[in-house]
């Protein structure tokens, strides 16, 4: 992929050259919306768990009661599934939905910010699910560490596809 570097006042930015419009979804495309899902993932831990744990502020049972729904399929809901269905959503579900939605979310220009439009409208939904039954201090660090991490994730499932493959842009 070719880019040309747009110097601004105290900014300096690459853009794709690519016509996203002639960026068809490929299985190379998939492949990269899916390792940038995956160094997403790896990205936004220290923010989400790492820091918070450091703090006594992460818990495990939300992450249990995430798994909850294993019931359903006679599994026991647990820390472990819990974590390996978080990954399988940063990895495969998550960057699946950026290749089709992204392309309609803003903003226009750099491309790669909306990865975290994309993640900041996730995060409503993550807010709910991973809510902590905790005091004042860990609900108000909850909400800011999970907006941080998604947004790192965000960026770097962005980021990562518009330098690998380009984003690609659908006609409705």
């Amino acid at each position: 992929m070719s880019s040309e570097t747009s110097e601004t006042p105290g900014n300096v930015v690459e853009e794709e050259l690519i016509d996203p419009a002639e960026i068809p979804i490929t299985a190379r495309v998939v492949l990269a919306a899916m390792g940038g899902g995956l160094l997403g993932t790896v990205a936004m831990l220290p923010v989400l768990v790492g820091l918070p744990g450091l703090l006594g502020l992460f818990r495990t049972e939300p992450v249990t009661r995430f798994a909850g729904f294993a019931e359903f399929f006679g599994l026991e809901p647990t820390v472990t599934l819990g974590i390996a269905l978080f990954g399988f959503g940063g990895t495969v579900a998550l960057p699946l939905t950026f290749l089709v939605v992204g392309a309609f979310l803003p903003p226009e220009a750099p491309r790669y910010l909306r990865g975290a439009t994309f993640a900041t409208a996730f995060w409503f939904g993550f807010l709910p699910g991973f809510w902590p039954s905790a005091g004042l201090l860990t609900t108000a660090s909850y909400v800011l560490f999970s907006l941080a991490g998604h947004w790192v994730y965000g960026l770097t499932l962005g980021y990562v596809l518009t330098r690998t493959t380009g984003l690609p842009q659908h006609e409705v």
